[in-house]
């Protein structure tokens, strides 16, 4: 019987990793997709950054969900930023000119729509044990810490 046990609770730790393997995730509770993403945009600007136009991943699946026989809506709001730090830039491509695949750095954000009150951050870790990928990987924990310190101040009082 605590073989069996052991060997289910082995399974289960290994797929959830697996399926996320470099992908980070921070959740802010109790939150507000609007506040949230606020302080998603202040803090990658706080670090001297400008993030480009959003990508509407959650707007593009619930518009194509139809025509791939999709009706049940996975997010609420979802939404990836994309930036990029020219020091970290120059970092990347000094150590390796493949690492253009490495740049923008990005961020999610997310809502599911049963969990309304907890917003999602999700981002991929830089790959590799260099200078440039540890950089990338403090500024990208940065903002995620900045955001969930920062997200519902703006809603205090409301």
């Amino acid at each position: 019987m605590l073989r069996a046990v052991f060997v289910i609770a082995l399974l289960l730790a290994g797929s959830s990793a697996s399926l996320a393997d470099g992908i980070r995730h921070q959740a802010i509770t109790p939150g507000r997709y609007a506040d949230a993403r606020e302080a998603l945009v202040d803090a990658i600007e706080a670090e001297g950054l400008v993030p480009a136009p959003p990508s509407r991943f959650g707007d593009m699946l619930a518009r194509t969900g139809p025509a791939l026989e999709q009706t049940t809506r996975v997010y609420q709001d979802a939404e990836v930023l994309h930036f990029c730090s020219a020091r970290i830039a120059w970092t990347f491509a000094r150590e390796n000119p493949l690492n253009v695949a490495q740049c923008p750095l990005s961020m999610a954000i997310y809502t599911l729509p049963a969990e309304a009150a907890t917003v999602h951050l999700a981002w991929r870790e830089a790959h590799g044990d260099s200078p440039a990928s540890r950089a990338a990987n403090a500024l990208l924990e940065r903002i995620a810490q900045q955001t969930a310190d920062n997200a519902g101040r703006s809603s205090l009082g409301r």
